[in-house]
């Protein structure tokens, strides 16, 4: 029997069709001359850090996290500098990352075959720290869900191990509007129907006032911003192939800092939602006419930030309380990805 052991940390909440998942996994398996999957399902209070490092730590072949982005990237916190191959079966309503990866969200068998013979690519994970906290988050940071011994492990290896207050994420995090739509968009809703629930949640949240933020750029670059949303991306494209931030790769040791603003009312909003649109067809936003709608980019390793007031936050989707200040990082290559 291989030795070669395949580990699936999946979410019991988001995975329906659990008998076929398990079918195709194991098929998919022996094909690739690899022993019978070590399946872990995530809980409330480790959504699937713990479980990752656990697998690393019993030396996994590969691991897979089948389940939306909070699931993906509180098993990337664990499989961080690893160099065991990581794979995403999309289970989620955004399934973001997987959009990035080319990876099917409406075709399992394709994605499970992606998960054992797919390309494989080093890919950058991003941490987020937030301070000055207003509101607190109901998620675990995924810094504080590694254990003693795995910390220990990155500490041998040179690298610096998240804090145990650092949230990771693989696609975007950011404060105000968009965390703010996150954290209005009812789970129940995105239940029956799926991303149609951020449309309402949206729409709600337009109301979102302008924040004056101070930001500073790789320690030494700062800038005073008054924006709806300041982003940190770590890829470029959001759900129905909607590319957000053109210029971001998710290999190339940078966040792309994104200034998202929006002036009078109802015409602003659509000016700058044009000018999102836009970049899917590699248009250029500053080409477009019309100032009431803004959106600007800036790369950096590092990014610190602090709001006039506190503002919603969100890391690939999942809200995260409310806070002035915010620190993120960037950690290069810290996985090896399959994707598409």
């Amino acid at each position: 029997m291989s030795d070669l052991t395949p580990y699936v940390i999946y979410n019991p909440v988001k995975v329906s069709k659990a008998y076929r998942l398990r079918k195709l996994v194991t098929l998919g398996a022996v094909e690739a001359g690899m022993a019978e999957p070590v399946w872990m399902p995530t809980t409330v209070s480790d959504p699937g850090t713990g479980q990752a490092a656990q697998a690393v730590a019993e030396g996994a072949a590969l691991v897979i996290a089948a389940g939306g982005d909070g699931t993906v990237r509180a098993v990337a916190a664990g499989m961080a500098h690893s160099k065991i191959p990581m794979a995403v079966l999309p289970f989620g309503t955004g399934n973001l990352l997987a959009r990035n990866l080319s990876i099917p969200t409406d075709d399992l068998q394709e994605a499970v075959d992606i998960a054992f013979f797919g390309l494989e690519n080093e890919a950058d994970l991003g941490w987020i720290r937030v301070s000055d906290v207003e509101e607190k988050s109901e998620l675990p940071p995924e810094g504080s869900l590694l254990p003693e011994p795995h910390l220990e492990t990155l500490q041998k290896k040179g690298v610096l191990p998240p804090s145990d207050d650092e949230y990771a994420f693989l696609v975007i995090s950011g404060q105000g509007w968009d965390a703010e739509l996150m954290a209005g968009t009812s789970s129940e809703l995105k239940k029956h129907v799926g991303w149609g629930a951020y449309v309402v949640a949206g729409a709600q949240s337009l109301r979102a006032p302008q924040t004056t933020a101070h930001v500073t750029l790789d320690g030494d670059k700062k800038y005073t911003v008054t924006s709806r949303s300041l982003l940190f991306a770590n890829c470029s494209t959001l759900t129905a192939g909607v590319v957000l931030v053109p210029d971001a790769k998710i290999n190339d040791g940078l966040i792309d800092v994104t200034i998202l603003d929006a002036k009078a009312g109802i015409i602003g909003w659509m000016d700058l939602f044009t000018k999102i649109l836009v970049q899917g067809v590699g248009m250029r936003p500053e080409l477009l006419p019309g100032t009431t709608g803004n959106l600007a980019f800036k790369k950096a390793k590092t990014a610190h930030t602090t709001a006039d007031t506190a503002q919603p936050i969100q890391v690939d989707g999942d809200a995260i309380g409310s806070a002035r200040t915010i620190d993120v990082r960037v950690d290069y290559h810290a996985l090896r990805l399959r994707r598409g």
